[in-house]
């Protein structure tokens, strides 16, 4: 009776993940000219059978056109990031209240699922290529001319000081922070992760992985920028202290603009310095 019980999960967790045949996973699209960088909310689990194939079409992405331009953030969160039932081999788990929180309020149906410039929802990985390359071909009326992102004595300071924009900017500014390489390095953290051909990998590497928000707001700050001559944009500052499973060798700030008409305006990735 044991063994059927355990064949019936096995069953339920490979098909609530979104599942793509093979000869349909990947669509050729023509590369795009990068007009300004875009954002990849990847809704994930270690859980998921089938998130390891949105990693990798990501990825592709990203060797295509730069991660520079390409900028993934994983959002361990959902169904198979259940933080209260760890056994092995999950003895640590990447989940987080704020992924579960953007989990749902963005109304993700299935996992992997994808949101890029924070349009729709995708569930076929596809689906990505065509996606990325219309966000990348539009153009942003906003930048950042600064970012910088150090560590002292246990505290995380960001400033950003964005550019001048080209028309009026009303929209919110969010900042995250992402760990990259977190696997089983030490044995009382094994981040395991269950692959596509039913196998557990305890030796996977998970990078780009939310870890917090620094915004006063989980959706962003409110944000106004004038386009007149003369207007100055003021440098922008936030800090947040560091927690102690974090390897500081590993972290980075994510720091986008958005509104809720155009999606993600401008996006951009940098290194925390010690």
């Amino acid at each position: 009776m044991k063994k059927i019980c355990l064949l019936g999960i096995i069953a339920m967790v490979a098909a609530a993940c979104s599942n793509i045949e093979e000869d349909e996973r990947y669509i050729y699209v023509q590369p795009a000219e990068v007009q300004r960088a875009v954002l990849i909310e990847d809704f994930t689990g270690q859980r998921c059978v089938n998130c390891p194939n949105a990693t990798n079409a990501i990825h592709e992405l990203q060797q295509q056109y730069g991660e520079e331009n390409i900028i993934a953030v994983a959002i361990h969160s959902g169904p198979f990031a259940h933080r209260n039932t760890l056994t092995s081999p999950f003895l640590s788990d990447l989940g987080t209240t704020d992924g579960d929180n953007y989990y749902t309020h963005w109304g993700i149906e299935a996992q992997p699922g994808v949101k890029i410039n924070r349009q729709s929802p995708i569930y076929d990985t596809s689906q990505y290529a065509a996606a990325v390359t219309s966000e990348l071909k539009k153009t942003s009326p906003i930048d950042f001319d600064t970012i910088q992102a150090v560590v002292v004595d246990g505290n995380l300071k960001v400033l950003i000081r964005p550019s001048l924009p080209s028309e009026n900017i009303d929209a919110k500014l969010q900042v995250w922070v992402v760990e990259d390489s977190i696997n089983s390095g030490t044995p009382e953290r094994k981040y395991a992760q269950y692959m596509p051909d039913g196998t557990t990998n305890t030796e996977y590497v998970h990078n780009h992985v939310y870890r917090a928000s620094l915004t006063q707001d989980l959706y962003g700050d409110a944000v106004k920028f004038s386009a007149k001559e003369g207007f100055v944009v003021d440098a922008i500052n936030y800090s947040l202290d560091v927690s102690s499973t974090w390897n500081l060798d590993n972290l980075s700030v994510v720091v986008f603009f958005w509104n809720e008409t155009d999606g993600v305006l401008q996006a951009k990735r940098v290194k925390v310095v010690q």
